[in-house]
C-alpha cells in the first residue's frame, strides 16, 4: 500500500468521524469535543516527560500526521514554528478551520512516504504520536525515520510513538470482519477498522536503530519496548 491508497483511506475517515479516527478513545459517532482538545496538552506532556525532552520556544517543530491539529496546536503555543504534515487533504483542510489563528504553522499534504516540502537540516524537532502504527509496511516508516535524519539540524531530537507489538496488527478472523462489517454498515461501528491502513504494522526495534545510525541518528531513549504504544528519542549527529 502506498501514498495515494493512504490518502484515499484518510480522507473517507476524515469525512466519516475525524475526531474519533484521530482519537479512537472517544465515542464514534458523538465524540467529546473539549476532551478531544484538552487531551493534546496532555499527550505533549507526557511524551516530552517519557522522552526526557522539552519544547524550547526557538524550536521548528515537524509534526508527522498532524491529522485535525489536536498536537499542532499545543506544539505552536510552545515553539517558533511548526510544519504539519498529513496525507490527507481533508485532515488538513479541517485542521484548518479547528485552528483558523494558528500563524506560526505551515500546513503541508505529504506524499505518505516521505517529509518532501521540508528543506535539509531546517527543524530543530520531529515530533508524531499515534501514525506510524497505522502504516502498512514498516519499511515506510523506517523511511521517514530516514527523512528525519535529513530535516534535523545537528542536535536536533526526534520524538515518536510507533507500535512494537506485531500481535496487534494481526487479521481479524472472518466471522470477527463480517460482524464488524454489517454494524459499520448500519452506521453502529466505524468503518475500515479491517483495512491495512488501520491495522498497519509493528517496527523491529533493532531495524529502526539500524535505519537511525545510517541517517546520522543516535537513538538515545526507547520507553515501551514490546507493546503497541512504544516511544524513541532519536538525536541528529552532528554533519
Amino acid at each position: 500500500m502506498r501514498g495515494e491508497d493512504m490518502k484515499r483511506f484518510w480522507n473517507e475517515r476524515a469525512r466519516e468521524d475525524a475526531l474519533f479516527f484521530v482519537d479512537n478513545d472517544l465515542q464514534y459517532g458523538s465524540p467529546d469535543e473539549e476532551r478531544f482538545w484538552a487531551k493534546g496538552t496532555e499527550v505533549v506532556d507526557a511524551i516530552c516527560e517519557m522522552l526526557e525532552v522539552d519544547i524550547d520556544p526557538a524550536d521548528r517543530v515537524v509534526e508527522i500526521g498532524c491529522g485535525v491539529g489536536r498536537l499542532t496546536r499545543e506544539l505552536a503555543g510552545r515553539a517558533a514554528h511548526v510544519d504539519a504534515l498529513d496525507v490527507s487533504e481533508q485532515m488538513l483542510a479541517l485542521a484548518r478551520d479547528y485552528n483558523p489563528g494558528l500563524d506560526n504553522v505551515r500546513w503541508l499534504q505529504g506524499d505518505g512516504e516521505s517529509l518532501g516540502g521540508v528543506d535539509d537540516a531546517s527543524a530543530t524537532v520531529c515530533f508524531s504520536h499515534v501514525v506510524f502504527q497505522h502504516i502498512p509496511d514498516p519499511a515506510i516508516t523506517l523511511g521517514y525515520v530516514r527523512e528525519m535524519g535529513r530535516v534535523l539540524a545537528d542536535g536536533g531530537w526526534a520524538g515518536f510513538q510507533i507500535s512494537n507489538e506485531p500481535r496487534v496488527h494481526r487479521r481479524r478472523g472472518l466471522g470477527e470482519r463480517l460482524g464488524h462489517g454489517v454494524r459499520s454498515a448500519l452506521g453502529r461501528a466505524p468503518r475500515g477498522q479491517t483495512h491495512p491502513a488501520w491495522r498497519g504494522s509493528a517496527v523491529d526495534l533493532d531495524e529502526l536503530r539500524a535505519t537511525a545510525s545510517a541517517a546520522g541518528m543516535s537513538a538515545e531513549r526507547i520507553v515501551g519496548e514490546g507493546t503497541q504504544f512504544c516511544f524513541v528519542r532519536l538525536t541528529r549527529d552532528p554533519r
